[in-house]
């Protein structure tokens, strides 16, 4: 899916192009936000997005608490199915210090 995209601190990316008068014409950068959407939908908590409530995976409760690796791979390719994400596959190392996302 074709998106503004953001830095990895969440900021917008910018590449600012201004005309031969010195206008801005264009500044944000667009491009493929699938993993961008992936990445926030992992980070967004339930009710936190308030246009979409049940949007949200929460990784910070995960930090948080003694996970199976398997429950944790599943709930997260649900939430990411729920989006509109195709067949997304989630690997999860041992002790969830990592984690991959397949889109």
């Amino acid at each position: 899916m074709q998106g503004i995209l953001l830095t990895d601190t969440n900021d917008l990316q910018l590449s600012v192009v201004k005309d031969s008068t010195g206008l801005i014409t264009s500044g944000m950068v667009v491009g493929n936000s699938d993993y961008q959407r992936a990445r926030l939908i992992t980070m967004f908590r339930k009710g936190e997005v308030k246009e979409y409530p049940t949007l949200g995976f929460g990784i910070e409760q995960y930090n948080k608490a003694v996970v199976n690796t398997q429950k944790f791979a599943s709930e997260l390719e649900t939430e990411l199915n729920a989006d509109g994400f195709k067949n997304p596959r989630v690997t999860v190392t041992e002790n969830l210090e990592t984690f991959e996302i397949e889109l």
